[in-house]
């Protein structure tokens, strides 16, 4: 019976703990199935903390019953399998915790664009949100031909990041866009970028400033070119596909490090009657508009000036009249750079993420792991431990077995009379050292 509900009391601690791991990071694993044993690291974890928690459950098993009768030694098993579950639980994680290393490690290594309490209260949505930005970065390079077309989007979908060709597009692009656009802007004008204050002004100066650029290679089958005049019929099309040559060199611009384009309402500052006018002649002469937003371009991209692409456009459906000024990271297939940056080390954060739910469950369930572990020492301390001894009785048995004191004071002097001094001085020495010995 005692056997039998150890084992329980075992089962109940570390293996249900390791249970609960692998049940919540059933999505952080599906989101980054691609990912290879990334998202395991987490269960991989929970794994060699329980191991190490059975490797002590057996060795002091093992010498409860060897040291069987030694209450001590027994006592001693059981404080170190308890010690050992507290450390491989919620111990480990108050080491890391308390300092904030995991915090201060993900902050490092996602400049700060990653919280901590983030991936504490949402790890499962911010599992979704990574597994995103690879599918997505697959449908853009599937659509402008980056990835071979031979094969389904379904199948680069359902391959993701195993596949060495996505691997190789994901580092090679991103090297380019880090080192041929975010480090080359320098100066106060990207710190205001940065905040937030992107006006006109501080673009024109980031795209005329001079820069210095790498010699670094970018895959890039055809760029597509959108269309710059949107009206009410605009279906989304792009405008065509130019093939790049292989010596092409692919710069930045601080809109493609944004992502997301600039829009300028020209309704307020434009009068009706321009508006009027403006929008009579682009409905009349389209191709006229789009010849003439398409040589703008094309100047921009020139390297005495931008040295690559900016999209001005026109956007003047449902009435509207805006300025539209778009990046090339759509057409190139590439993320902002902050997205870009998350998918180049998206392998390492999926590891990050899986720790989570580990996190989680070694502080939720490492109560219930430690109280098995005192459970069980109980039970092999009634089992092997012995009878604990009375210390009244245990005093009182060393003090019978004592050997009485006796007095040879009176003896030696009987002995010594009429001795010299030298003749006592020898007998005392040689009595002393034969009473030590018995």
């Amino acid at each position: 019976m005692k056997r039998f509900l150890k084992i329980i009391l075992f089962l109940i601690g570390f293996p249900a703990l390791l249970g609960f791991v692998v049940w919540k990071s059933l999505t952080v694993i599906q989101e980054g199935s691609t990912y290879g044993f990334w998202p395991y690291v987490g269960i991989i974890l929970a794994g060699v903390f329980a191991l190490v928690y059975l490797i002590a459950f057996i060795i002091t098993g093992v010498k409860a019953k060897k040291n069987a009768g030694n209450r001590k030694k027994v006592m001693g098993g059981v404080i170190a399998l308890v010690i050992v579950s507290f450390v491989m639980t919620a111990g480990l994680w108050l080491v890391i915790d308390i300092p904030k290393l995991l915090p201060d490690i993900l902050n490092s290594a996602t400049s700060g664009t990653i919280g901590f309490d983030d991936l504490r209260e949402n790890y499962a949505a911010q599992s979704e949100v990574h597994s995103n930005l690879l599918d997505e970065f697959i449908k853009l390079n599937y659509k402008n031909k980056n990835l071979d077309n031979e094969y389904s989007l379904d199948y680069w979908l359902e391959v993701g990041y195993s596949a060495p060709e996505v691997q190789e597009l994901i580092a090679t692009n991103f090297k380019s866009m880090d080192k041929n656009g975010y480090v080359t802007f320098k100066g106060p004008w990207i710190n205001l970028a940065d905040g937030g204050r992107l006006t006109i002004p501080v673009l024109v100066h980031l795209i005329i400033n001079e820069r210095e650029f790498q010699d670094l290679p970018y895959m890039l089958e055809y760029e597509l070119v959108p269309n710059p005049y949107k009206d009410d019929d605009f279906n989304y099309a792009y405008q065509g596909a130019a093939d790049r040559g292989e010596d092409y060199l692919v710069k930045w611009s601080i809109l493609d490090m944004q992502g997301t384009p600039m829009e300028i309402d020209l309704g307020g500052i434009l009068s009706d009657d321009i508006k009027t006018t403006i929008l009579g002649v682009t409905g009349l002469m389209p191709e006229a508009i789009v010849s003439v937003l398409n040589t703008l371009n094309d100047c921009i991209a020139d390297d005495a000036l931008a040295g690559t692409p900016i999209y001005i456009g026109l956007d003047a459906r449902n009435g509207d009249f805006k300025l539209v000024i778009s990046s090339t990271v759509e057409t190139r297939g590439m993320w902002d750079y902050k997205k870009s940056a998350w998918l180049n080390s998206n392998h390492l954060l999926f590891a990050v993420i899986s720790i989570f739910p580990a996190r989680q469950w070694l502080y939720i369930w490492g109560a219930v792991v430690v109280f098995s572990s005192v459970a069980v020492g109980a039970l092999r301390l009634k089992e092997f431990g012995g009878e604990e001894e009375d210390d009244e009785g245990e005093n009182e048995q060393n003090n019978a077995n004592a050997k009485p004191e006796v007095d040879y004071s009176e003896i030696d002097a009987e002995v010594t009379k009429g001795m010299s001094v030298y003749e006592r001085t020898f007998y005392m020495a040689t009595q002393e050292r034969n009473r030590r010995r018995y």
